[in-house]
């Protein structure tokens, strides 16, 4: 029933919102509902947990903390002195704030595995720059959904953790793991800054005109401020990650639980909320209509933002309780195929489990039998996991579920349908691509010993 419900989920909801141009958040609700009707007389018992689990996540509030903080930042000005700023150091190469945004989410991948939260700390501040200089707001959006996976396609996270805690990577050392998958991130992050030299060419982005960049003296001498807005996201990750962590979780401090309970995801838009409301205080102060009729203006993101996110989490938790998992086990268990058949279909299977699913619970779903039938058709175990990785890594950019779509769009005021197919061809597909490239060796991989 699992496989049953994640199809119909899927079908209910591009029919609605693709078909009868209904809004997305409409569409994922009623595909909740389908979805647990598929449960049968279970059907009141799977909504129910739905509800709470959807209610209860982090990235569901997370999602609209960014809508409301993003409405804060515009209207106290800070985010037009901090691109300002930026628009001095980086203006006159065309499209330099995609190029800042995709190494940016790289450098997010490297200490943190969060699809969602990569999405928001990048997004924030990058989103908002890219509009300003000629990025339509839908391809902003986009970019900085589709370069979420890098939370994935990058050493540590907790998929790769998982899927090394299983028995088919009993013989498989973790610092393998973390070289080989930091040479496969290093293709996943050059093929993005690719598709960031195509679009701007195709799509004409200019660089900053010259009449809008300021020397870098007077921008700094007008915005010096702004830039504390990264301490919001410094805060949370130096907290969490790091020798400071480490100090914390000593038990006469807070504990290793206590600093665990500290979310980036949340913490972030509550810090940067806060930040932007001291540092543009004044500006307020003197024109505290114009605050009040932005925050009126944008309450109907609100809705689409939570709805959608509480939605498309809720479906996922139906899902899982049907088995999706030990279904889809079983099924790549039972192939025998010749190598390049067997690595493609681990790689689509793994997307669409990982498309309702978060990469950890895909892991945790057919990690295992994804690994063991790669290893069966001759690929190295640690290459196998590499696989596997890099198609869960597309978990953010798969529409119509993944959470980053929102938080990008929300960031953006973008529709977020108009971002399904780009997401799906130039992210979705390639990263498919990239991991049948490597699991064949055409793409050389360096996996050292032990």
């Amino acid at each position: 029933m699992g496989i049953i419900a994640l199809l119909v989920f899927i079908a209910v909801t591009v029919v609605i919102n693709v078909g009868l141009r209904r809004d997305i958040a409409e569409a994922l609700l009623v595909g909740l509902i389908a979805t647990a009707l598929v449960g049968g007389t279970r059907a009141p018992e799977l909504l129910l947990t739905a509800i709470v689990k959807g209610a209860q996540s982090e990235v569901t509030f997370a999602g609209m903390a960014f809508v409301f903080m993003g409405v804060v930042v515009q209207a106290t000005g800070l985010i037009d002195r901090l691109i300002g700023i930026l628009n001095s150091l980086f203006g006159k190469m065309r499209g330099g704030p995609a190029y800042v945004s995709t190494l940016g989410s790289a450098l997010i991948g490297l200490i943190a595995g969060s699809t969602a939260g990569n999405t928001a700390t990048v997004g924030s501040v990058t989103i908002p720059w890219m509009e300003r200089t000629g990025w339509k707001p839908e391809r902003a959006a986009t970019l900085v959904a589709g370069n979420s996976g890098l939370g994935v396609a990058l050493p540590p996270n907790s998929t790769m953790f998982i899927l090394l805690a299983m028995p088919v990577a009993a013989a498989v050392s973790s610092s393998s793991v973390y070289v080989a998958l930091a040479c496969a991130g290093a293709y996943a992050v050059l093929y993005r800054l690719v598709v960031v030299w195509w679009w701007v060419r195709r799509d004409g982005v200019p660089p900053t005109p010259e009449s809008e960049r300021q020397p870098l003296r007077e921008s700094w001498a007008q915005g010096w401020r702004s830039p504390s807005i990264f301490l919001g996201i410094l805060i949370p990750v130096i907290l969490t990650i790091g020798p400071v962590s480490q100090w914390l979780q000593s038990e006469v401090r807070i504990g290793a639980d206590g600093v665990k309970a500290i979310s980036i995801i949340v913490w972030v838009p509550i810090l940067i909320t806060l930040i932007a409301l001291a540092e543009g205080y004044r500006r307020i102060r003197q024109n505290n209509a114009h605050f009040r009729v932005q925050i009126k203006k944008d309450m109907a993101q609100f809705a689409t933002v939570g709805i959608s996110l509480f939605s498309a989490l809720g479906a996922a938790t139906i899902m899982e309780e049907l088995g999706v998992g030990p279904q889809l086990s079983n099924f790549l268990g039972s192939l025998d195929l010749p190598r390049s058949l067997m690595v493609l279909i681990v790689g689509v299977m793994a997307v669409i489990v990982a498309t309702p699913l978060s990469s950890t619970a895909t892991a945790a779903a057919v990690g295992a039998p994804a690994v063991a039938a790669l290893s069966a058709v001759g690929i190295d175990p640690v290459v196998a996991i590499i696989v596997v990785l890099l198609c869960t890594s597309t978990e953010g950019a798969s529409p119509p579920v993944g959470a980053p779509i929102y938080l990008a769009a929300g960031m953006a005021s973008a529709d977020p349908k108009k971002m399904f197919i780009p997401l799906i061809l130039y992210f979705v597909l390639p990263m498919i691509a990239l991991s049948w490239l490597i699991g064949m060796g055409i793409l050389p991989l360096y996996v050292p010993a032990g």
